[in-house]
């Protein structure tokens, strides 16, 4: 089966369409995605709508969607991500409330694992390096977990990270675990502005990068006209 693989939308609409087609261009047959498809971003609404129409998807909730929701306190946030996810709570529907809410924190199939942080603290752990890939690993009984959170994209096994520094392709070894953070769709932070997503071929165990330009431009403007923090605005030009 062909996966599409994405994490951290943040209310983005421009990349999350430009990556749908993309997607869709590759002839996917289902999306896995590692939660946070609000804040940050000018339409939470839009895309909480195109994401949870998307066929056999498996969505799991990110920090930010429950803390959108209702679910998490915005203290834990910097001050911009909580002056967006105010704004954020003001514009989301009580209907797309209800459905981030309800969004489990972890989905663990035959063939997948999901989780925006880490299967030790699915929200808010950032999975960054190795020991972290080595305390969690063992209590992981699938042979792919998709993470996001970070923003960046990389894959772990047991003896190394590889980090995707521009789009590429690593065919996985059947005998390894793999820990897949496939970027973010809405706000890169790998000092590349394009949306970063992927896809995961489970016939010929290749997993796929690929980084997509979009119209910054207009979501920035959006961004501009919903007063949403200037910090967040312009850092979409640069991808940090």
């Amino acid at each position: 089966m062909r996966y599409a693989v994405f994490a951290d939308v943040h209310a983005n609409l421009e990349a999350l369409t430009t990556v749908l087609d993309f997607f869709r261009a590759h002839k996917v047959e289902g999306y896995l995605c590692a939660g946070d498809l609000v804040g940050y971003g000018p339409n939470p609404n839009e895309c909480v709508d195109i994401v949870k129409s998307l066929p056999n998807l498996h969505l799991v909730a990110g920090n930010h969607d429950w803390a959108a929701a209702g679910m998490k306190d915005l203290t834990w946030f910097n001050e911009n991500a909580q002056k967006s996810l105010m704004w954020t709570r003001q514009k989301l529907s009580e209907n797309h409330k209800i459905f981030l809410s309800e969004l489990p924190k972890i989905i663990a199939e035959n063939d997948f694992t999901i989780v925006h942080g880490s299967t030790r603290d699915p929200l808010d752990e950032y999975l960054l390096t190795h020991e972290q890939y080595d305390d969690m690993i063992s209590s992981v009984h699938t042979q792919i977990t998709c993470v996001g959170h970070s923003h960046t994209p990389f894959i772990f096994d047991s003896r190394s990270v590889h980090l995707f520094r521009r789009p590429g392709s690593l065919l996985l070894d059947e005998q390894e675990k793999y820990v897949i953070n496939s970027g973010s769709v809405g706000q890169p932070r790998d000092r590349n502005n394009n949306a970063s997503c992927g896809i995961y071929d489970t016939y010929s165990r290749v997993f796929q990068l690929a980084r997509l330009e979009y119209d910054v431009a207009s979501t920035q403007k959006k961004m501009r006209d919903a007063n949403l923090p200037n910090f967040l605005i312009e850092r979409l030009s640069i991808g940090s």
